[in-house]
């Protein structure tokens, strides 16, 4: 029995949540980036450039850059 009520106030709830008229495409997010995925994303694409500019390599310059990319943005 308790199994049956739980089913049915998910169900409402859920019917609650999806207002007429709107589909569930329209309730999700759209596909666009975090400010934070788009520094990494900013961030990735000066390091390719500082690799081909410098001829550096190696994980540790790599988070190196990486770090001070992504506090320069964020420190004012």
């Amino acid at each position: 029995m308790s199994n049956n009520v739980i089913a049915v106030a998910l169900a409402a709830a859920l019917a609650i949540s999806l207002a007429p008229g709107t589909t569930v495409a329209e309730t999700a997010a759209p596909n666009q980036p975090t400010p934070q995925q788009q520094k990494m994303k900013d961030c990735g694409a000066k390091w390719q450039e500082e690799k081909t500019k410098t001829g550096v390599k190696g994980g540790t310059a790599y988070r190196k850059f990486m770090s001070e990319c992504l506090e320069g943005g964020s420190r004012r």
